[in-house]
């Protein structure tokens, strides 16, 4: 508003000179009244134009990182026109965890978010950009923008603005950390994982062959690699991997969801579970997910059916990347009315920073069924007593150790490209 007072103060001035130049006749006062009225004439259109084709670009190769990890990030404006800017002004919203090492930032007006901030002149046809590390320091699904951009003419006199809503996402892991021993039961002891006995084999998993040994069957004899190599070898396959683990994430750390919930032990849970997922993945097992709570992409709790391929981990991971605290019911409950839905000798693998009485009675339910279960208790107060078969892991004062702020990143950093002065090059 001030703005547009002063551009209609400098009009009047310029357009009363003309008038006394005029009734004076004075042509002097004539001719620099109209030589204003004509600067601000192309002041105006200058600014009208400045932004036309002028582009702002956020360049970011890796889009998935964890928790602690840095990723390089490239800003490039581009002007696309042959008029050039005495001054350009840009500022993009940076949610809150991501943090754009050695950038001019300011407060933004968007809640927990700051502004990235550049000022600077560009020519006609120029591209500027600027070279930074983003570190992220919270998981979660984040998105930068949308950008303001504000350029004008070169006298300060007008100012034009427009906001582009091309905005970036990235999902950042949690935390994958080493995890004291623990032993998954499992629900048929014989080869249930990679290297158990060979009796158990599974004809649609064939190994590398080996050197026959008395006693083989002669039906398992691999005559190719028998003339190849000149000796007898026998085919071989992996063991069978029966073993199905159902990870059940509560989101609960306090007795009522009214009272809030705890942050901290919010990602010691989140944290032993991403970690249990990888050791379950590597061990070769059938992993599957529940949760009562719910990710910040969908409106309903997580749930991932149980899978033994590679990619099952990534969905987990991205799963546990958006976890919110917000539970449409109770881990206790929710456990109850997946019960019967659960793969027959599946283990369960519960872990949780809260353990109200009425998951007591859930948990010796799901022994009775015949469910292997084990939990993995994260929460401060005293480790609860579990009903008979459970087997329980109070692993609180280690996942302390990974706490925010208080260890080391899980994740080392990666080559930090950070520039303070712009690079320019011709569009």
């Amino acid at each position: 508003m001030l703005a547009q007072l002063w551009q209609e103060l400098w009009i009047g001035l310029f357009i009363v000179l003309i008038l006394i130049g005029v009734f004076s006749g004075q042509s002097i006062v004539v001719g620099f009244g109209a030589m204003g009225l004509l600067m601000t004439g192309v002041s105006w259109l200058w600014a009208r134009v400045s932004l036309d084709h002028v582009t702002y670009e956020r360049i970011l190769p890796k889009r998935r990182v964890f928790i602690g990890e840095s990723a390089p990030m490239r800003v490039v404006l581009t002007n696309r026109k042959p008029v050039p800017l005495a001054w350009v002004r840009t500022e993009d919203d940076v949610p809150d965890g991501v943090t754009v090492e050695g950038a001019k930032v300011a407060p933004s007006a968007s809640p927990n978010a700051t502004t990235l901030v550049h000022k600077t002149s560009i020519g006609w046809y120029e591209r500027i950009s600027w070279s930074y590390s983003v570190r992220f320091t919270k998981r979660g699904y984040f998105r930068l923008g949308p950008v303001k951009i504000e350029s004008g003419d070169m006298f300060g006199l007008f100012d034009t603005r427009m906001r582009a809503d091309d905005r970036d996402a990235v999902l950042v892991y949690p935390r994958v950390v080493p995890l004291p021993d623990i032993g998954i039961p499992g629900g048929r002891p014989l080869g249930d994982v990679t290297g158990g006995p060979r009796a158990f084999q599974d004809p649609s998993r064939p190994a590398a062959p080996r050197d026959y040994v008395p006693g083989d069957p002669l039906n398992t004899i691999d005559w190719k690699a028998t003339a190849r190599s000149q000796r007898l070898r026998v085919r071989t396959f992996e063991p069978s991997a029966n073993v199905t683990v159902v990870l059940a994430v509560s989101v609960e750390t306090s007795m009522h969801y009214w009272l809030g919930y705890s942050p901290v032990l919010l990602e010691r849970a989140i944290t032993a579970s991403a970690s249990l997922a990888a050791y379950c993945v590597e061990q070769g097992y059938s992993l599957g997910l529940v949760s009562n709570g719910v990710p910040m992409v969908t409106d309903r709790p997580a749930e991932l059916r149980p899978s033994r391929h590679q990619p099952q981990l990534k969905a987990v991971l991205e799963t546990l990347a958006t976890l919110q605290s917000i539970s449409l019911s109770t881990m206790a409950a929710h456990l109850e009315s997946h019960m019967g839905r659960m793969p027959s000798g599946a283990t369960v693998l519960l872990v949780t920073a809260h353990y109200p009485d009425e998951l007591h009675g859930v948990l010796g339910r799901l022994r009775g069924r015949g469910h292997p279960v084990s939990l993995v208790y994260v929460g401060e107060a005293p480790a609860p007593v579990v009903p008979p078969g459970v087997v329980m892991h109070d692993i609180g004062e280690h996942m302390a150790r990974f706490d925010e702020g208080q260890a080391g990143d899980a994740k080392p950093d990666e080559d930090k490209a950070n520039d303070d002065e712009p690079a320019s090059s011709h569009a």
